[in-house]
């Protein structure tokens, strides 16, 4: 963390609340955090879940209800479909095209920390697969080549 006594004094602040391990106020302390730091670390996560007296999976299911919300400080979202008619097309092939082009490590986010990639089993785009979206975008009928061009004009 780089603001490391602001996250502190942040996460302090709540777990004073009288109710501090209400939604509300952790949805507020989320933000707080993410304006400082730029997201939401892991480890921060860790301190404030601790204080609160709550598990940290509590945030992870907060963060993927508030997509605005993010554990880490990535600039673009990849989502590719890996859904069975997608698999039949090689979407698995363009999954480990672009693992290895980005260089994903387990958590998702690439090398660079600029890119978070996930899968998702069906996009319901089923008659143009393989699909994948690329900041909230469809993109259709994909190729390995056509993938790599897309993940290369991003950086």
């Amino acid at each position: 963390m780089k603001n490391e006594n602001e996250i502190r004094e942040i996460i302090e602040y709540y777990a004073s609340q009288r109710n501090p391990a209400e939604q509300e106020n952790i949805v507020s302390m989320l933000r707080e955090i993410q304006e400082t730091e730029g997201c939401i670390p892991i480890d921060a996560q860790e301190i404030a879940a601790e204080k609160l007296g709550i598990k940290r999976s509590v945030f992870t299911c907060i963060m993927k209800r508030i997509p605005d919300l993010k554990e880490a400080n990535y600039s673009h979202e990849l989502v590719l479909c890996t859904g069975e008619r997608c698999q039949n097309k090689n979407s698995l092939e363009l999954l480990e095209a672009v693992k290895k082009e980005l260089k994903i490590a387990k958590d998702g986010i690439s090398a660079d920390k600029k890119v978070k990639l996930t899968t998702q089993n069906c996009m319901k785009q089923c008659r143009t697969s393989p699909n994948m979206k690329i900041d909230g975008k469809l993109y259709t009928g994909l190729t390995k080549e056509k993938v790599l061009e897309l993940i290369r004009g991003l950086k």
